[in-house]
């Protein structure tokens, strides 16, 4: 199969080339990296490696001790600092901002060898309730335009470290991706995220579904193997969700996790919380619909996609669902 294929919401187009699949190397494979436990920083028992945390879900011990399940501390080497306020210059042709802003990690789990492929629901729920609880808190500063959820799994997918962990960057704009998604569906009378949920529906792209969430193949997969999660309801906000939508949220990635595993062996991947700026008014972003995005890191961009922003994807969604499917079946 080969297909051009603009997608939906973004302003970018993906070519569907399944013959390419069967290249050599075609997909990249990378040992699993454990890496050390005795130099780990990240591990219970190092919390004087890290920088002083910043919040934690305990089940015992003082902050900076053990007895944590999970911590957040300040990104050790921060792309951004939250030094004084954000201030725009503006100069000829050039604009720019100070580097203002907030970056830090969250330490999933204080096991080396612990990660998203082996974890249960209840340390998976842990870690979304903290994404909530510190989303919570960022989104009280109102020099923030946008808080931005994050996961590098694996070091072709940019992972510094192999133990499990997430990022939170807090910026002084809005992403130019969320821009997109906030243009599109400012003025539309119905959410298009809803009508991309039917159409997954009609054209057999549905993963899964529980009684919260559902998790489909885009039809413009930019990544082979891309997955989305999307509220069944419609809800433009990811920090309104409640406990039970964590827990049924929880078991999703649980599974979808465990069926990666299955088919692709551990890969390395991203995966980026989607969710209303906080920026905005609710009439603005009303018909909003937040999402997870997880893209497994199976083939390399190179000349053609950065000259184009073009991307090739050797495996045409719907393939990519029917074998994931079949993996469950042996789960």
């Amino acid at each position: 199969m080969r297909e051009i294929r603009k997608d939906p919401i973004h302003n970018r187009w993906v070519i569907i080339a399944s013959n390419r699949k069967n290249r050599p190397h075609a997909f990249y494979r990378e040992e699993e990296e454990v890496g050390s436990k005795k130099e780990c920083p990240f591990c219970e028992g190092k919390e004087k490696k890290t920088p002083p945390e910043i919040d934690s879900f305990r089940a015992s011990g003082k902050p900076n001790e053990p007895g944590w399940e999970i911590r957040v501390v300040p990104n050790k080497f921060p792309a951004l600092t939250s030094d004084g306020e954000p201030r725009k210059v503006y100069n000829g042709l050039y604009y720019k901002i100070n580097g203002f802003g907030i970056h830090e990690v969250i330490i999933e789990t204080p096991y080396h060898k612990k990660n998203l492929f082996n974890m249960d629901k209840k340390e998976i729920s842990l870690i979304i309730s903290m994404y909530k609880k510190r989303y919570l808190a960022l989104k009280e500063n109102k020099n923030l335009k946008y808080i931005l959820i994050f996961k590098n799994h694996g070091k072709i997918a940019g992972g510094s470290l192999p133990h499990s962990h997430s990022q939170i960057i807090g910026l002084p704009l809005i992403p130019p991706e969320i821009e997109e998604e906030i243009i599109l569906v400012e003025d539309s009378v119905k959410c298009h995220y809803c009508k991309l949920i039917q159409r997954a529906y009609n054209e057999n792209r549905v993963l899964k579904r529980n009684k919260d969430f559902i998790v489909l193949a885009p039809y413009a997969s930019v990544a082979p193997y891309e997955l989305v999660i999307y509220p069944l309801q419609h809800k433009p906000c990811f920090e309104e969700i409640k406990d039970s939508e964590i827990t049924s949220l929880s078991e999703l990635l649980q599974d979808v996790f465990k069926k990666y595993n299955k088919v692709l062996g551990n890969p390395p991947f991203n995966y980026f919380l989607h969710t209303a700026p906080t920026a905005l008014t609710p009439r603005v972003y009303k018909n909003y619909h937040w999402h997870i995005v997880i893209m497994p890191k199976l083939t390399m961009t190179a000349g053609f996609e950065k000259s184009s922003n073009i991307y090739i994807n050797p495996v045409e969604p719907k393939e990519a669902v029917g074998k994931l499917r079949e993996a469950g079946e042996e789960l």
